[in-house]
């Protein structure tokens, strides 16, 4: 596996390598100073101390420069053709689901007040910067280009110890962990990296996705990453079928007057938790999609599909395994297998850094998760290599046919004027209407923490 700062060198050796991406790229990066000009000045409120509020505007003001900056020094003002257009769209998009997944994350939203939200989120994310500034000005070819950025780069060291300078003077009890933060901000910048790199080799090579052959999953993994509104449903719906696989297959336990197995409790409520992380990495985008004509239909019939799912994977499992302590056992290792793929997949193919993020973490439980199965079907001696076949089978088969379903779905609503191909639709452009609510604080969101 890379490192981080390889991961960041592979980046740059692929941006700088033909100019009109180098200038697609650069148009994503005026975006993200852009916006958090804009988070900064929608930071400002009852909480922020009146002696750090011109400091405070001033930081912004920065930011807003270095966006014109940026914007002036690009070696193409203008995409060579719709192709790099959609490029910069992407590259653009990427950049927003950072920085609402970033100030969305469960340690971030635990501060006090939005004063402290902000120092703590301009300490962090203008690590963002620094890193990948650090890198690209030795890496362009342009004169003009990095002697710009330089003077860019000064002024994020200096905003990252005037973000030190006012953490200093919170109480104790309004501190975050600052280890904790910026490691979500590395695992997210990580994120971002690998998947801007997989984009431009992709447009490069001009190789869209799996073949007409591949399995269903696949093909409805890279689709879901090719539309923003389908992915914000199917992973809304995805926390829904969390909780819903958790709840049936306790209510089996309670329905019948069993004592749950001991695993239970603790799986129950990592699945609910699951759920709550997958709802909150869409929230807000979700919130503003529901006002686009057709959103709550897509929404209604993706959750639907894997309502279905689960249904028929149950029904299945139910009528071949009849011990319950098999039928949790097998139904959870099956469950999981399927989350370790589609997950996977999702990440794969996501712009959506908030939400890869999300999943990133929900897999390393489901790692704990597949291995207390293991454990369990071993020491209980129920092991059956036919069941394991069985279930491996059902599940696949049920789930190949959802994603079939699901596929045939979203080619419907690519037919409609605010669901209609390219890849950047004018439905999605209403979260990008009003940068500034990337700022709130949410009680929604604090409801899910």
């Amino acid at each position: 596996m890379k490192s981080f700062s390889e991961t960041i060198q592979t980046l740059m050796m692929e941006v700088t390598k033909d100019p009109h991406i180098e200038s697609a790229w650069l148009t994503s990066m005026a975006h993200m100073e852009h916006l958090a000009a804009e988070t900064i000045l929608g930071n400002i409120s009852n909480s922020t101390p009146p002696e750090f509020l011109e400091e405070i505007k001033a930081h912004a003001g920065d930011e807003h420069r270095h966006r014109d900056v940026i914007l002036s020094i690009r070696p193409f003002a203008e995409p060579l053709n719709q192709a790099y257009q959609d490029l910069r769209t992407r590259f653009c998009d990427i950049i927003e689901t950072f920085i609402m997944g970033y100030f969305g994350n469960p340690e971030l939203v635990k501060a006090n007040n939005r004063f402290a939200a902000y120092v703590h989120g301009a300490i962090t994310i203008e690590q963002f910067p620094f890193q990948i500034y650090s890198a690209y000005i030795p890496s362009t070819g342009f004169s003009h280009i990095r002697e710009a950025m330089q003077i860019v780069l000064n002024d994020e060291t200096a905003h990252i110890q005037l973000g030190r300078k006012f953490r200093n003077s919170l109480s104790e009890e309004d501190r975050l962990s600052l280890q904790q933060l910026q490691g979500i901000e590395k695992e997210m910048c990580l994120l971002m990296a690998e998947r801007m790199t997989d984009l431009i080799r992709e447009f490069q090579s001009k190789v869209r996705g799996p073949s007409a052959s591949a399995k269903a999953s696949l093909r409805l993994a890279w689709l879901l990453g090719e539309r923003p509104a389908a992915t914000i449903a199917w992973v809304q719906a995805l926390g829904h079928s969390e909780s819903a696989a958790a709840e049936h297959m306790q209510q089996e336990f309670i329905s019948r007057g069993l004592t749950l197995p001991a695993q239970m409790p603790e799986h129950v409520e990592d699945e609910m938790r699951h759920a709550r992380m997958l709802h909150r990495s869409v929230l807000l985008d979700r919130r503003r999609l529901m006002m686009v004509e057709g959103y709550k239909e897509l929404d209604h019939r993706l959750n639907r599909q894997l309502q279905r799912y689960l249904t028929r994977y149950f029904s299945a499992l139910v009528r071949e395994i009849k011990d319950p302590d098999m039928l949790y056992l097998y139904g959870a290792w099956g469950l999981e297998m399927r989350v370790f793929k589609h997950y996977s997949d999702i990440i794969k193919w996501t712009d959506n850094v908030g939400v890869a993020h999300t999943i990133t973490m929900i897999l390393e439980d489901e790692a704990m998760h597949t291995q207390m199965v293991n454990t369990a079907l071993n020491e209980q001696s129920l092991l059956n290599p036919e069941i394991l076949k069985f279930v491996r089978q059902t599940e696949e088969e049920i789930f190949e046919k959802v994603a079939e379903n699901t596929i045939g779905i979203l080619m419907e609503f690519d037919q409609r004027e605010n669901f209609a191909p390219p890849y950047r639709h004018a439905y999605f452009a209403t979260l990008t209407a009003n940068t500034t609510e990337l700022s709130e604080k949410s009680p929604a969101l604090m409801e899910l923490q």
